[in-house]
């Protein structure tokens, strides 16, 4: 591979970087989804980084400040006022596409235009299914809502595809071939942020023949970042390899040292590690470092493990509020729920303080908008399981309550499951735990508007990754509990529990409309204090961002909403 002259990349690890060589990661599951319409899992963007662009994007780096800084990916520059390309009191974007940027399509290489950049914000609204973070831009991006609505009621996919290419979306406009305007509904000072988000991928005219995360549509993926996807096995096997359209003069954000990345999937957490620590694979992939090897590591300030402090709220217990049981309904139910968890229990599956921080709230301490609030800490984080049986007592179940616990059956989540049951029994309330795959849980809990039967459930564990550092309140609070957007029996996005406030919605229009970042800030602490009087969640712990790869990968950096950075790192040879 070829390097246009003076391109450097960085190299923090104070190690000459090396090309060549194919990535292995070994790991249990699967992806969410390959298309950046809807994926949304950590270990998914880490390949979605590796084969898309956007217009704008951030720099891998361990240096949060620089991390968390939008620069040009496939545009030119970035929007500013000085440069006259935020204009109309901050409401207009206009960006133009660098020369080069190319689609390795199926009919031949091929320039990326504005045309599929103004295609893929469109998708995210797409009726048969709708992106994980349409809240987002629907909230943002004027006429958005019109656009979702106007397609809402298409099945016919060739209405529907007729319907994305001709139905006019104000806020996103093709003004040439290379050229795109967007227009906000009002000044946002985090709009750049949503455009570096995987989400806002453009989309080759090809797509339009596929259902967003369709089966068919992924084993049809267009590239054009540094990596393709070769090829893709459910639950087996995902294989990238260079993408001959991609031109490194035209990336400043990608290195691409590597040949080629293999993701093997289906192999148990044991093996998985044991491969790593013997370095016959390179990195774990959807999986943590065994809990029980944690300590030595540490302790041996052992290089192969990685850690990075980056605001995840995981794990925390989401109630669901469309649940048949009476019980969840009760808001001292909900409340007995806040004391009875050992979160110094669940820390200690976590990792340990070293790798993570009690929570008793939602806004981590790496969020400007946080200010520290407790409003059911108790003594060392251990609960208050007396309180909780007062609680619960107070709802009318003297003898303790039942509820069913939904949770992944992956990595550390069976133990953390097992640790909540135990420290919930001792204030009478019982869990039947039921353990499902990521892709189950996705999908048949947390996204069907009315599951079977079997299906059902009370609470479920889950983690939130703020989708960009720093002033990044919206993307705790208004993905999880915003509520205005949705139907009683529709998609709720990742509003998991189907939490409905009237004074959550109203504060959360009132930040998300507001260019002043103080005042904002203000308000969406009053929604943080709204949603935990309401007992909506059960806030458990901020995790640490970790990693486990053997000694020949170096330059593995963070990335935020990623699970580091595949594109800069390269493999030194032992």
């Amino acid at each position: 591979m070829t390097r246009s002259a003076g391109h450097q990349w960085e190299r923090e690890d104070g190690r000459t970087p090396r090309e060549g060589g194919t990535l292995t990661m070994v790991g249990a599951g699967d992806v969410d989804y390959l298309d950046p319409a809807l994926a949304y899992h950590t270990v998914t963007r880490g390949i979605v980084r590796a084969y898309t662009r956007q217009l704008v994007g951030y720099v891998a780096s361990r240096d949060r400040a620089e991390a968390g800084r939008i620069v040009a990916d496939m545009a030119t520059e970035v929007p500013t006022t000085d440069n006259g390309r935020i204009a109309d009191g901050g409401t207009r974007y206009r960006f133009t596409i660098k020369d080069g940027v190319m689609w390795n399509a199926p009919s031949g290489i091929r320039p990326v235009t504005a045309h599929d950049v103004v295609r893929g914000v469109k998708r995210l609204a797409h009726p048969l299914a709708s992106s994980p973070g349409l809240a987002y831009y629907l909230s943002s991006i004027d006429g958005m809502a019109e656009f979702r609505d106007a397609l809402a009621a298409e099945r016919e996919p060739a209405a529907i595809a007729h319907g994305m290419e001709h139905t006019e979306l104000r806020g996103a406009r093709a003004v040439s071939d290379v050229d795109v305007v967007f227009v906000t509904r009002h000044p946002m000072p985090d709009f750049l942020n949503m455009l570096a988000l995987p989400f806002v991928t453009p989309a080759p005219e090809e797509y339009l023949d596929f259902v967003p995360g369709s089966e068919e549509l992924q084993q049809a993926l267009i590239s054009n970042g540094p990596y393709e996807v070769t090829r893709y096995v459910p639950g087996e096997k995902i294989v990238l390899a260079r993408n001959p359209a991609w031109r490194s003069a035209t990336d400043d954000l990608r290195a691409a040292y590597l040949d080629g990345i293999e993701v093997r999937e289906g192999v148990p957490e044991t093996e998985a590690h044991e491969a790593v620590a013997a370095g016959d694979a390179d990195m774990l992939w959807d999986i943590q470092p065994l809990t029980e090897r944690l300590p030595a590591l540490l302790e041996a300030k052992d290089e192969r493990l990685e850690v990075y402090p980056a605001g995840l709220f995981s794990p925390y217990i989401v109630v669901n509020f469309a649940s048949r049981n009476e019980a969840v309904s009760r808001l001292r139910v909900r409340q007995a729920l806040q004391y009875a968890v050992d979160k110094v229990a669940v820390s200690h599956v976590w990792g340990g303080p070293e790798l993570n921080d009690i929570a008793d709230q939602i806004l981590p301490p790496l969020c400007t908008s946080h200010r520290l609030k407790r409003p059911y800490g108790t003594e060392g984080g251990r609960g208050d399981p007396e309180r909780a049986r007062r609680l619960l007592a107070e709802a009318g179940y003297q003898d303790g309550v039942t509820l069913k616990l939904v949770y992944r059956n992956r990595d550390i989540h069976p133990e953390t499951a097992v640790a909540v049951q135990r420290a919930m029994a001792r204030a009478g309330i019982t869990l039947e735990l039921v353990g499902v795959s990521i892709n189950e849980l996705f999908t048949d809990y947390f996204s069907s508007a009315a599951p079977r039967h079997e299906k059902e459930w009370d609470l479920a564990l889950t983690g939130w990754e703020p989708d960009w550092y720093g002033n990044n309140a919206r993307t705790y609070l208004q993905p999880l509990f915003d509520s205005r957007a949705v139907a009683e029996n529709g998609d709720w996005g990742s509003n998991f529990g189907r939490y409905h406030s009237e004074r959550v919605n109203q504060l959360l229009a009132q930040a998300l409309t507001s260019a002043d970042e103080a005042h904002a800030g203000e308000l969406f602490r009053q929604v943080e204090e709204t949603v935990l009087a309401d007992a909506a969640i059960v806030p458990i712990l901020f995790a640490h961002q970790y990693w486990f790869h053997s000694t020949r990968v170096r330059n593995w950096l963070p990335y935020p909403v990623l699970n580091g950075d595949l594109t800069n790192l390269w493999l030194h040879p032992l």
